[in-house]
């Protein structure tokens, strides 16, 4: 992990709690060493020398109700936003085991305006570290314009009912130091039991039924809602996704 990273990965005690609430927190040179809690959605604020003090916003969330079964699928939604800088990588890392199923990129484009895009055969997977990467020219920050990465995994079989899996994300913003790798970063699925669907007939698309975690219109909406997400819990970062970090 790279010395910024390291810095954006970490909180103090008040931060934390903050962060635990999907609170946005602008995160100083001198914090503590510490994961944040675990949490469905988490986001991080920050400025410095190399963005001429302009603020930029790495957010990530677990799309649904952030819980998934053995056997199903989870969508993640990493979000990079800020002041106006160009960013020409986005990535999300992954719990261990899960494996990506469809990947979708929106951004903002000259012709079209915020739109998705599937890059399922262009993102680059990288099993030494569980990450997902989709690079591009690159993706404008300017006037609120959003860039965000989908990420959708099937989850293995024998994941462990109970448990609490970590994830990170991060961006690479065309700026002096504008790299932002934050891993682990307290986005966690929790793995629950199967419903009666999901027991019955082994997934949701089986039945007919498609996941209930797959990306959506509320999705889009949340990403292009300054004022809120899916779950109205990281407001104020998502009206500009393309911040850079380093």
């Amino acid at each position: 992990m790279s010395r910024r990273s390291l810095r954006h990965a970490v909180a103090t005690a008040a931060s934390l709690a903050m962060l635990a609430t999907g609170v946005t927190v602008g995160l100083g040179a001198s914090v503590a060493q510490a994961a944040p809690a675990c949490a469905k959605a988490q986001s991080i604020t920050d400025s410095w020398a190399g963005s001429f003090g302009a603020p930029y916003t790495l957010a990530k969330e677990i799309a649904g109700d952030g819980t998934v079964a053995p056997g199903q699928t989870v969508t993640y939604i990493t979000k990079i936003s800020g002041s106006g800088a160009l960013a020409n990588s986005i990535w999300d890392y992954h719990p261990a085991g899960f494996q990506l199923t469809k990947a979708r990129l929106n951004v903002s484009w000259a012709v079209g305006g915020q739109s998705w895009s599937d890059v399922t055969d262009t993102a680059i997977q990288d099993s030494s570290d569980n990450s997902v990467t989709v690079r591009g020219g690159g993706w404008t920050t300017v006037g609120g314009a959003v860039i965000a990465l989908e990420t959708t995994y099937k989850v293995p079989s024998n994941a462990q009912v109970g448990s609490k899996i970590d994830s990170g994300g991060g961006a690479n913003l065309v700026l002096a130091a504008g790299y932002w790798d934050v891993n682990p970063m307290g986005v966690c699925v929790t793995i629950r039991q199967p419903n009666p669907v999901e027991a019955g007939s082994g997934s949701l698309d089986n039945a007919g039924l498609g996941s209930v975690n797959t990306g959506s219109g509320q999705v889009f909406g949340s990403i292009t809602d300054p004022q809120g997400s899916m779950t109205n819990v990281i407001s104020g970062i998502l009206g500009n996704v393309i911040g850079g970090m380093s």
